[in-house]
């Protein structure tokens, strides 16, 4: 008798009735069940070589084998083979991403004929809802929101027919016995065609979707403007559902790999060109956020729709979390809600995924992705709580680590208290952490996600180590990579530095073998003044990268110059890339006041005309203290460092511009030169290692281009965010430094 135990994305996914499957026509006796742990335990009664083969072979699409293991065993078998009753000891537990409906279920749910006919809640063994469910593991349906719905009688025989693909089926639903929707407004209530005929006369409804509400209304201008209005959301960009791909393509320019992603069965929102203007959806931004239906709800308001376009974005004010509370949604102004009665278990936004240069980059990793594992070789039991914007947390279990949904801003008193602490507490359960070797944050003294830290440590009578935040930046590349050595590109808005100032463009070598955590290179220095304020009014930021203040006269229709130019000496220091190109976004007029994050750059992005570039870089070397002996050092030693200069760049371009020059050709420059100034400090620190780049603005295609002009091919994560929403991987990869 042979124990099979089998270990990735293995639950959820239709594998034990495959197993069970394959097992029956081999003639095989014994039995499969989920473990507690995440695997699954296979028994057979003799030797497993050529059942693994056709496991291997013939897998459902959903299922990931990471790895399995082979072993004799003693003890009583089945007289046939069966699924048991799901059970094992806790080394990891995991459950399954959410999963768009797969096309069989879709086919049901259009058939007029079938009894599932136009049920938003059709899944069945390789489809539908997963984590957003999920309350404890093993992934049965007892321990999942929809054990609040018991299997009507048909479902039951489906459940239990091994020839059937909703055999043990966890989602398994219909008509009689699941979940239902209403739609419910000021006049009355009804169903999902009040909703539709709602949406197309021009009303914002509001829509609960699996892992949280929508907002959802028509792409006319008039009627994103009352949206934006309702959210406090001036300018920044909502995603858009379209109909089908056909309908992507009439308003986007998608290349095959966009075409593929569309269509994933994670289904996120994909940034793409536009094709049209959608000024209102999108102001002054050459992309667009789109997502094609992955829910049958979504598909049945689409049957019934007009349009074929929908905004459809998260419903909640900025800096707050998702939506799941419907006396939360019923206290916004809106016409309708479309509800239905399924508890979410976990809220989980869209996720989000941009494509440069044929690569993908993950912006937000939440639906569809969540909570995939990532095989980390460390021995210790850890939880990394993250970055203050963009969060996300990471646990660190026998060699694995989870990266939990996005979260967002922590500074937000309801994200931080109803999000970030339940996720803290839903992760360590899951994972059934019992002993916790250490609780990693930044190094930000004033983070809320700092401060829980140290509290949890305290708690727990563990350790608490701050992890600067651009090491941990690169260390997130390294660690989805594997790589133990690399140079660091690495650019965002701003993190504290280990000398307690602002960084945010850095070149960084990493040697986790040696222990050397250096930083080889950065931007020259440069004010923010009044702090925090500067990044909302970037203007002020360019004041203090000017070399001639009478060049100012221009601008001070929006600021009070003279009074800028008077508190620099006050300006709060740093090296931030993101902030450099705030500042040429202001100067050439692109975008003079920040409402949401990253705008003034990203419109500074699409204002870019390329075009060959002749600049060469101002390179100074230094002596500072530089080099440190892990990435929680702060007290480093002096060594040779590079310095790229921007002020006599930054003053010839605002020149340039004052004397007439197009705003497109300069913005494309300045993106130009900062990436060709920390390229080649890059390759010159680079002897015989990887170099790659992390940080906020590698989103930008630009910027990635013109390093790559100058390294060659660089290294970027595909399955981790390069921003903040990856840090705590990276936070969980520093616990190297401390092995051996």
């Amino acid at each position: 008798m042979f124990k099979i135990t089998v270990r990735g994305v293995v639950q959820g996914v239709g594998f034990r009735p495959f197993v069970h499957r394959i097992a029956s026509r081999m003639g095989l006796r014994g039995y499969v069940r989920n473990t507690g742990d995440g695997s699954v335990e296979i028994v057979v009664d003799r030797n497993p070589e050529e059942f693994l083969n056709i496991l291997l072979k013939e897998r459902p699409p959903l299922v990931v084998i990471e790895d399995f293991s082979v072993a004799k065993t003693n003890g009583e078998i089945p007289e046939t083979f069966r699924i048991v009753e799901s059970g094992g000891k806790s080394l990891l537990s995991l459950p399954p991403p959410d999963v768009a409906v797969c096309d069989k279920c879709l086919e049901e749910v259009l058939d007029s004929k079938n009894r599932r006919y136009l049920y938003p809640f059709t899944s069945c063994t390789d489809c539908g809802p997963r984590f957003t469910i999920s309350k404890s593991l093993p992934f049965d349906r007892e321990n999942t929101s929809l054990a609040d719905f018991p299997l009507c009688a048909d479902c039951r025989k489906e459940y239990g027919d091994i020839k059937d693909r909703r055999y043990f089926a966890q989602t398994i639903a219909c008509p009689r016995c699941g979940p239902q929707y209403r739609f419910v407004w000021k006049g009355g209530e009804g169903g999902i065609g009040d909703a539709a005929n709602a949406l197309d006369s021009g009303k914002i409804i509001a829509i609960k979707g699996i892992g949280g509400y929508h907002i959802a209304c028509l792409t006319e201008d008039d009627v994103v403007l009352r949206l934006r209005k309702l959210l406090n959301r001036p300018q920044q960009p909502f995603a858009v559902m379209v109909r089908d791909l056909s309908s992507a393509e009439r308003v986007a320019e998608l290349s095959n790999e966009e075409r593929a992603e569309l269509l994933s069965p994670a289904r996120p929102i994909v940034v793409v060109r536009k094709k049209l203007p959608f000024e209102a959806v999108a102001p002054e931004l050459d992309t667009i956020g789109i997502m094609l239906p992955y829910t049958p709800l979504h598909h049945l308001l689409f049957q019934e729709l007009k349009a074929d376009y929908l905004v459809m974005t998260s419903a909640n004010l900025p800096g707050e979390p998702m939506y799941i509370d419907e006396s939360i949604m019923e206290k916004m102004e809106l016409d309708g809600f479309l509800v239905h009665n399924l508890e979410i278990a976990n809220r989980v936004d869209d996720s989000v995924v941009k494509y440069v240069g044929g690569r993908r980059l993950l912006i937000r990793r939440s639906r569809g992705f969540v909570p995939q594992p990532i095989k980390i070789d460390i021995g210790f039991n850890a939880i990394a709580v993250g970055a203050e914007l963009y969060n996300s947390i990471a646990l660190l279990k026998e060699g694995k680590a989870v990266v939990s949904q996005y979260i967002g801003n922590t500074a937000n008193f309801r994200t931080y208290n109803e999000f970030f602490k339940r996720a803290v507490k839903f992760f360590a359960r899951y994972m059934n952490l019992e002993k916790i070797d250490y609780i990693i944050s930044d190094m930000h003294p004033l983070f809320n996600t700092t401060n829980f830290a140290e509290k949890l440590s305290k708690e727990l009578s563990c350790r608490h180590i701050k992890v600067q935040h651009h090491f941990a930046h690169a260390l997130s590349v390294m660690a989805e990579k594997g790589l133990e050595r690399a140079v660091a590109i690495t650019v965002d808005g701003v993190g504290y530095g280990m000398d307690g100032k602002v960084w945010g463009g850095e070149v960084l070598l990493i040697d986790l073998e040696k222990g050397r955590f250096e930083r080889r290179g950065r931007l020259e220095t440069f004010g923010l003044i009044g702090g925090d304020a500067a990044t909302y009014r970037p203007l002020r930021i360019a004041v203090s990268l000017l070399k001639r203040h009478e060049l100012l006269e221009h601008y001070c229709k929006y600021e009070d110059v003279e009074r800028l130019i008077k508190a620099l000496p006050l300006a709060v220091k740093t090296t931030s890339v993101g902030r450099f190109l705030d500042a040429v976004s202001a100067m050439l007029e692109v975008c003079l006041e920040r409402t949401y994050e990253g705008e003034p750059a990203m419109k500074l992005e699409a204002a870019a005309e390329p075009h060959e570039v002749e600049v060469k870089p101002e390179i100074e070397r230094r002596r500072e203290t530089c080099v440190y002996n892990s990435p929680f050092d702060t007290e480093g030693r002096q060594g040779e460092i590079k310095v790229l200069m921007l002020r006599d760049f930054f003053t010839r371009c605002m020149e340039r511009y004052l004397e007439g020059e197009g705003r497109g050709k300069i913005a494309y420059e300045a993106i130009a030169y900062v990436a060709r100034g920390l390229g080649e400090i890059a390759l010159d620190a680079a002897r015989n290692c990887k170099i790659l780049i992390s940080g906020g603005v590698g989103y930008n295609r630009y910027f990635l281009r013109e390093v790559e002009r100058v390294c060659g091919e660089i290294v970027v994560p595909s399955l981790y965010p390069l921003g903040d929403n990856g840090i705590s991987l990276g936070q969980i990869y520093a616990l190297k430094a401390l092995e051996g």
